[in-house]
């Protein structure tokens, strides 16, 4: 049995296959592996070791994240299943994945995992200081970055074996890598309040592994980047009065040598952004709320904006009405659908339908319009955690209240094979081409 102890997913893929059939394939495929590792053990006498694969083959894999059962599970992102793969990584929830590794934030603990996508098994821990809040990985997969905002550190993580270097940035919460991971922006809860950067954010070598603030006058209540091609050069976006501030906008900043910043460009709102060829998308909630009225027309009762900023002349169109909500996560899928997620938001009845509106807009922006998903009253939680278009296909596999939705972007509806997740699915991430 010692190879069933140290290949705990590895060796028992025929004791798997033997029980599979006696299962409904959703909830076989995520039966805990821990449970599946117990039973194991308690009927073992010997025997010779398993002969099967020690991988899924699948030529397109996505990686989706458990919480509640403490697992990473390895879907079939061309055919739309889940296969017989999985890690344990206990609360696992917000990932990054590139150059061959993924980092999962454990969320019940103070630990960020790092697995290895050729793998398919988590390789290595890398111990905090406090529970991570955010994580990046770097281009190479070399490299992991972890956000422990509690103590105000920095985690520098070596994917092969965990090490761990730490660097002090107050209140840290979100991170933004670079195109080629030369430069990691930190930004900071309440930065207003920050004594060593009031009002600014920190921009970290990753080389060097050095720590700079950065403060002007143009930034208020930063909350997040966006990165073009350039490696010096980030739109930032200031939360303004959504964050305590004063108003939001969207400010260029050039790192090449001292920063100097643009003018700031007015938005209603600014808390998620993506930038597709040379129009940023930038999306919140304004405060003071938008008129309940205008809200209404769009069959909401409350709301936030969606803009697009034209970055050769650094205007900003007129705000598109989308959910409200705290906006966290935006993605680009095929068809023009721009896919925008929020969680905290105000659920409406469609009475028309009598089903609910959530946290999710998808925004065509071919011809300017939004469509809000509707759910039955059986879903009460819409929080929009996990976004992932999928690569040559017309879906984008989306974990909004702890289940996994599935959409067609020709439809702008969930297709008709769904995957029903036991526990609580929280992210996405898309390992291959």
């Amino acid at each position: 049995m010692a190879l069933l102890y140290n290949q705990p997913f590895i060796t028992m893929t025929s004791f798997i296959t033997a029980i599979s059939g006696k299962m409904r394939p959703s909830k076989f495929s995520q039966f805990s592996a821990i449970a599946l590792f117990t039973i194991a053990l308690a009927g073992c006498g010997g025997g010779t070791p398993s002969t099967q694969p020690t991988t899924t083959g699948l030529k397109k894999r996505v990686l989706l994240s458990n919480q509640q059962a403490g697992t990473v599970i390895i879907l079939d992102a061309i055919n739309d299943k889940f296969s017989s793969g999985s890690m344990i990584v206990g609360g696992a929830s917000k990932m990054a994945s590139s150059g061959g590794f993924t980092s999962v934030i454990d969320s019940n603990q103070n630990l960020l995992t790092i697995v290895d996508n050729t793998k398919e098994a988590a390789t290595a821990n890398s111990v905090s200081s406090d529970r991570v809040v955010d994580t990046a990985m770097s281009k190479d997969g070399k490299t992991a970055y972890a956000a422990v905002r509690n103590t105000g550190t920095v985690n520098i993580v070596n994917t092969a074996d965990g090490g761990t270097t730490s660097l002090s940035v107050p209140s840290v919460s979100r991170l933004v890598l670079s195109p080629n991971g030369t430069m990691l922006l930190a930004f900071v809860d309440d930065p207003n309040a920050s004594v060593s950067n009031p009002g600014g954010f920190f921009v970290i070598d990753t080389a060097n592994k050095t720590v700079t603030p950065i403060s002007g006058p143009a930034l208020d209540q930063p909350f997040t980047g966006v990165f073009n091609a350039s490696e010096t050069q980030a739109f930032i976006l200031n939360c303004g009065a959504e964050c305590g501030g004063t108003a939001a906008s969207v400010v260029g900043v050039d790192f090449s040598a001292a920063p100097t910043f643009s003018a700031p460009i007015p938005v209603s709102a600014a808390t998620v952004g993506l930038l597709s060829g040379s129009t940023l998308f930038v999306a919140g909630t304004p405060v003071p709320a938008i008129a309940p009225a205008t809200c209404n027309a769009a069959g909401l009762t409350k709301c936030g904006t969606l803009q697009a900023i034209n970055t050769g002349t650094l205007t900003a169109s007129a705000p598109v009405t989308i959910t409200d909500g705290q906006h966290l996560k935006m993605q680009m899928a095929s068809n023009n659908r721009l896919y925008v997620g929020a969680v905290a938001c105000t659920s409406v009845n469609d009475g028309a339908t009598g089903l609910n509106k959530g946290c999710l807009t998808i925004f065509n922006t071919g011809s300017s319009t939004a469509v809000f998903p509707e759910f039955t009253a059986s879903r009460t939680s819409f929080d929009v955690t996990g976004l992932q278009p999928i690569s040559s296909r017309n879906v984008v596999y989306v974990c909004e209240g702890g289940e996994l939705d599935i959409y067609d972007t020709t439809t702008d509806k969930v297709t008709a094979n769904q995957l029903d997740v036991v526990g609580k699915a929280f992210d996405l991430a898309q390992i291959d081409p």
